[in-house]
C-alpha cells in the first residue's frame, strides 16, 4: 500500500500526470514492440535463430562440425541432408527426410541462391546411385 503524504493537491496532480505520462511512454514501446514481433519477418528470423541455436546445441552436429573445422554452411547442412534422404526408401521417409534437410540448412544459413552447388550436385547422384543400385538388385531378386 501507498503512504506518501503530499504537502498540496497540486504536487499530488503533478505526480499523478509524471505516473500517467510514463505509463503511456510503456504502453507504446509495448505496443511497438509487439508489432515487430507479430512482423511475419521477423517472427521468421526469430525461429532460424532459434532453431539455428538448438542445432549447435545438439551434440551430433557438434561432431560433425568439429570435423568439418566449423565450416558448416546451410547448404552443406541441405546438400548431406538430400543425400540422405534420397537413400531412404519410401517415398514418405524420403520426403521427411528431405523436409527435415531443408529446415535445418535454413535454420542454419542461407543457401546459395545461383543454382545448385557442388556439394547438392554430389548429394543427387549419390541418391541416384543408391536407388539404381537398389533397383537392380531388385530386379535380380525377381529375375
Amino acid at each position: 500500500m501507498m503512504t506518501k503524504q503530499y504537502n498540496s493537491l497540486a504536487e499530488f496532480h503533478a505526480v499523478r500526470a509524471q505516473a500517467r505520462e510514463a505509463r503511456q511512454e510503456k504502453k507504446e514501446r509495448l505496443a511497438q514492440r509487439w508489432a515487430t514481433i507479430k512482423d511475419p519477418h521477423t517472427r521468421g528470423i526469430l525461429l532460424r535463430d532459434a532453431l539455428g541455436d538448438a542445432l549447435r546445441s545438439w551434440t551430433p552436429y557438434k561432431r560433425v562440425s568439429e570435423l568439418l573445422q566449423g565450416r558448416v554452411s546451410g547448404s552443406t547442412v541441405a546438400a548431406v541432408g538430400m543425400a540422405v534422404a534420397s537413400a531412404q526408401s519410401g517415398l514418405g521417409r524420403r520426403l521427411l527426410f528431405s523436409g527435415i534437410s531443408m529446415l535445418l540448412g535454413k535454420a542454419i544459413g542461407q543457401p546459395q541462391q545461383n543454382g545448385p552447388g557442388l556439394l547438392s550436385s554430389l548429394a543427387t547422384a549419390f541418391g541416384s546411385g543408391v536407388r539404381y543400385m537398389r533397383e537392380r538388385r531388385a530386379a535380380r531378386r525377381t529375375a
